[in-house]
């Protein structure tokens, strides 16, 4: 049997996703279709019985393991919600906050179970793997407006949170060659980003590091919507090229394969730790140190059957992995450039450099088409632009990737650091400028939350791969998916030119709220007593839908809540009106009590503590604690998800924290 590993490990992964994304409520049930479906197959299918017995063995393992972790950690864990509990560890991660205040990641006991968590404590002067002790009150991770925390977290293997800790102590000192990994890595981020410097200097550090912290939002959100974002996930360009360095330097020392194959798997994995570790990051190093490994063991490697052997082991140690973004990403476009593009390059005949670039435009589209489902599930936009940067920026990307390795490698020593870093800085100044005129280019990304849109990109992204290898045409595939991108536009035209119903999202929070009143792209921000506290949760809301001119912000209460990270997403300026407060500079307006205003037909009247919204027939009253359509009230203080009111049918339906449609309506 070919490629049993393949085998294995899809039906491995497969189980374990299908587990994880249940969130381990039907395991039983999918355990028992699996037997059913694969009975079936075997009467059907004499010829693969072979195949059909490792898959349902392979599947049932994965629900057995699922079941287990799910027991033995997750259920023990969650157990501890809003308990006072012993956390002894190391840490992995620290930050100071202010106020004799620290952050801390601590990996080791909670409550006497395995598990990590992140907690605040008083300033002790901390180091990377000190050992401590200390009691946290902990609760569960949870959903929110502003993040989906539990979405996100639980897939990571974390479900828990602590607050400030009672009391702390250092026990001891950890793990000194990780320390040192650690420090060196703090040591490199200061070091490009004070010779570097700028929005360069963030992007330096976080292609080498994983730390995108000081990167600007703005520029984030280019570089994504541009489609190169993914060069901030460390992964295999970054472990390939540590490996062919010192793979060439020790070759120049020693001709032992097994000495080069010793080196250059310590520097792999050192390198994994110096980036902290994360999915994508250590899937390459396995999947290197095994192809690293196999001619020592006169094996011939193979992309695929590497690929989901590390999905194996990824899998076994963090069963909720399986539903993780970084690691549905890194190992669907890993077995896409892998095993499918060179399937799909092959489909062009012909040498030279037009025919290289065809190459490369071909394996662009298949990557980002085969990777679509996954984008679909995670991201709010999807960057349709991305073939064409990835073709021309990611190669620059690289160069000073590569650049700043050798700075890393060589101990940041100033002869050579400065004159490497001026010259990435200036890469990287080329690619930023490039990915903003690319973002900013007409349907460069679409929203997913435009219906029907994300369901029929959903159904048809992998129409035109389908249809370039059954005709095995490189051309017919492209001209299917010039097809497919003219009907995905015409399908967000079509959507925006009749869906002109007006609408309200009401965020709210306790006797707070914040809301968006929008039509097509353009919207009015409210803010009701939140202080921007549910910024995020509005940013997230305009992303998915689409809404990219803000007209205006309306603030009651509080005149010191901002607009600036509206300002950062939305493309204009929005004016910003203040309900019984003062205007703190000439760009702020005062919208008094009573005070009425006319938008394209929507009528904003201000009230003491709120604001009367009139259209299509419909009046709202916007007010602390409540929300009424026509006269009807609901108690927003009881609500924890969002509200959508769509004005022209006077309804109001609850979303989930996706602002997705359908929980419930009145």
């Amino acid at each position: 049997m070919v490629r049993k590993s393949c085998y294995i490990g899809f039906s491995y992964f497969a189980g374990l996703f299908l587990c994880t994304i249940g969130w381990g409520r039907n395991n039983g049930a999918f355990a028992l279709a699996a037997v059913c479906v694969a009975l079936t197959a075997f009467v059907l299918l004499k010829k693969y019985r072979k195949h059909i017995a490792v898959c349902l063995v392979s599947f049932l393992t994965a629900v057995a393991v699922n079941t287990a972790y799910t027991h033995i950690f997750y259920d023990k864990l969650t157990a501890l919600d809003g308990k006072t509990v012993t956390v002894k560890g190391e840490i992995t991660d620290f930050s100071y906050t202010g106020s004799d205040t620290c952050r801390l990641t601590v990996k080791g006991t909670v409550g006497g179970v395995k598990g990590r968590l992140t907690f605040f404590a008083a300033d002790l002067d901390y180091d990377y793997y000190d050992k401590v002790d200390a009691k946290v009150k902990v609760s569960r991770i949870k959903d929110s407006i502003n993040f989906r925390s539990e979405q996100y977290n639980r897939p990571k293997g974390v479900f828990l949170q602590g607050s400030t800790a009672e009391n702390i102590k250092i026990t001891g000192s950890g793990n000194g060659f990780f320390r040192g990994i650690m420090h060196y890595r703090d040591k490199m981020f200061v070091l490009i980003n004070d010779i570097i410097g700028g929005e360069e200097g963030g992007f330096a550090s976080a292609m080498l590091c994983g730390d995108k912290s000081e990167l600007s939002k703005q520029t984030k959100l280019t570089v994504y919507r541009s489609g190169i974002g993914h060069i901030f996930s460390v992964s295999g360009t970054h472990v390939v090229i540590i490996s062919v360095m010192i793979g060439w330097l020790v070759s120049k020392l020693s001709g032992d394969k097994r000495v080069t194959f010793a080196v250059q798997t310590v520097a792999v994995w050192t390198f994994a730790v110096f980036a902290g570790l994360s999915v994508s990051v250590v899937r390459a190093a396995i999947m290197l140190t095994l192809i690293s490994a196999a001619p020592l063991f006169f094996r011939r490697p193979d992309p695929a059957n590497t690929l989901f052997l590390c999905a194996v082991i990824l899998l076994t140690l963090s069963p909720y992995a399986a539903a993780d973004c970084s690691f549905l990403l890194s190992f669907t476009a890993t077995f896409v450039i892998g095993t499918v593009c060179p399937k799909a390059a092959a489909l062009v005949k012909g040498e030279g450099i037009l025919y290289s670039l065809e190459r490369q435009a071909v394996n662009a589209v298949t990557i980002l088409l085969c990777t679509m489902p996954v984008q679909l599930m995670f991201f709010s936009e999807i960057s349709l632009i991305a073939p064409l940067s990835n073709i021309l920026l990611v190669p620059v990307c690289t160069l000073a990737l590569g650049l700043t390795v050798i700075t890393a490698v060589t101990g940041g020593a100033a002869i050579i650091a400065y004159p490497v870093l001026t010259a990435v800085k200036y890469l990287l100044k080329l690619v930023l400028t490039l990915a903003e005129l690319f973002s900013k280019l007409p349907y460069a990304y679409l929203p997913r939350g435009i219906r029907p849109l994300g369901v029929i990109m959903l159904v048809t992204c992998l129409i035109p791969a389908a249809v370039m290898f059954l005709r095995k045409s490189a051309k017919l595939g492209a001209f299917c998916t010039a097809l497919m991108l003219v009907c995905w536009m015409a399908v967000y035209n079509f959507a925006l030119a009749f869906g002109d119903t007006v609408k309200i999202a009401v965020m709210p929070k306790g006797n707070a709220m914040q809301a968006v009143l929008y039509n097509k792209t353009t919207g009015m921000a409210f803010d009701i007593g939140s202080k921007g506290k549910l910024n995020s949760g509005m940013e997230n809301f305009l992303e998915l839908y689409g809404i990219n001119e803000l007209k205006g912000a309306f603030i009651s209460g509080e005149q010191y809540y901002t607009v600036t990270k509206y300002n950062e997403q939305i493309t204009i300026q929005p004016d910003r009106f203040y309900i019984n407060g003062e205007p703190d500079d000439g760009k702020q307006l005062p919208f008094l009590t009573g005070s009425k205003l006319d938008w394209n037909g929507v009528n904003i009247v201000a009230l003491d503590e709120g604001y009367k919204i009139t259209a299509e027939g419909c009046t709202v009253l916007l007010e602390k604690g409540s929300v009424t359509v026509n006269g009807s009230s609901v108690d927003t203080t009881k609500e924890e998800y969002p509200l959508i009111i769509d004005m022209k049918n006077s309804q109001i339906r609850r979303t989930d924290y996706g602002f997705a449609y359908g929980i419930g309506s009145w």
